[in-house]
């Protein structure tokens, strides 16, 4: 079982297929008393005919990012960039266009990974199959430019008097890297994004995710009854996302790439950046 399947598929899918391949005897329980279901909920193919062959797949995809041969490099002009570019465009203009209204300071949310920095290059190394070793040499290198239309669409909100925000699954061992890649160290790829906008309470605007043992109170409290104790991504961001208007913030609008990224509310509006390379529930 790869680490891809594993980051993909998430945990119900591995203890299924864990009890197949015991034969659901001798691990102490019955295979009967366990209920397991794939954290991707799709539909069943009847024939091959209706299944994308998968490196068919590999080809559409990159096409899709303007990089037919596989360079790691994706186009200017791509449909994955012009898609991309319009996401970001929606957001400029109706965060321009609102009146905010409310005590509380306006703020706009980035996820990180393929919202603001795009991973389109470890894709092709790895050959979509991530590797956690792997991908945190590029994470460390800061080796992922920028998705485009969002610099453009940050700036132009920090000018306008929004807070800016980063919230990331990546860990907390990552975050100095992750901070440099998204604004400018002078080490691998600066994208240029805006600083994030430090807090009072002394936090600095980028969240990344801490170990379950260094959770803070407003994730412990969230994710009290997911297994144990760790957040699922909905609990982990939404939980966040409270936190940060708890300390006087509206979240006027919340990028993110994956559509956990955007559940659980606490933000007024949603924009989902194109990514169809990997699902995370």
């Amino acid at each position: 079982m790869s680490l891809q399947f594993t980051r993909r598929l998430g945990v119900t899918a591995i203890a299924a297929l864990s009890v197949a391949a015991l034969g659901g005897a001798g691990i102490g329980y019955a295979a009967s008393t366990v209920t397991a279901s794939p954290a991707i909920s799709t539909s069943t193919p009847h024939s091959e005919k209706d299944v994308t062959n998968i490196d068919v797949l590999r080809q559409q995809l990159r096409n899709y990012y303007g990089d037919p041969l596989g360079t790691g490099q994706f186009a200017a002009d791509s449909n994955y960039a012009k898609e991309a570019s319009r996401v970001a465009a929606d957001g400029t203009r109706y965060l321009s266009h609102l009146r905010h209204k409310g005590k509380a300071t306006k703020a706009i949310l980035l996820d990180v990974d393929d919202t603001s920095l795009a991973t389109w290059n470890y894709e092709i190394v790895s050959n979509w199959a991530f590797n956690p070793t792997t991908n945190a040499a590029y994470v460390l290198g800061q080796q992922f430019p920028a998705v485009p239309g969002m610099v453009r669409m940050a700036t132009t909100a920090e000018r306008e008097g929004y807070a800016i925000f980063y919230l990331t699954g990546r860990g907390t061992a990552q975050e100095a890297a992750t901070l440099g890649n998204l604004t400018a160290d002078g080490i691998g790829v600066d994208a240029g994004f805006p600083k994030p906008t430090a807090l009072g309470n002394g936090e600095d605007g980028l969240f990344t995710k801490p170990d379950v043992t260094a959770y803070p109170d407003y994730l412990k409290t969230a994710c009290a009854n997911d297994p144990g104790g760790k957040c699922t991504t909905i609990h982990y961001k939404s939980a966040t996302r409270a936190h940060i208007e708890s300390l006087g913030y509206d979240i006027v609008a919340n990028f993110g790439d994956q559509y956990s990224d955007l559940k659980g509310g606490h933000a007024d509006r949603t924009f989902k950046l194109p990514n169809p390379n990997y699902f995370l529930p």
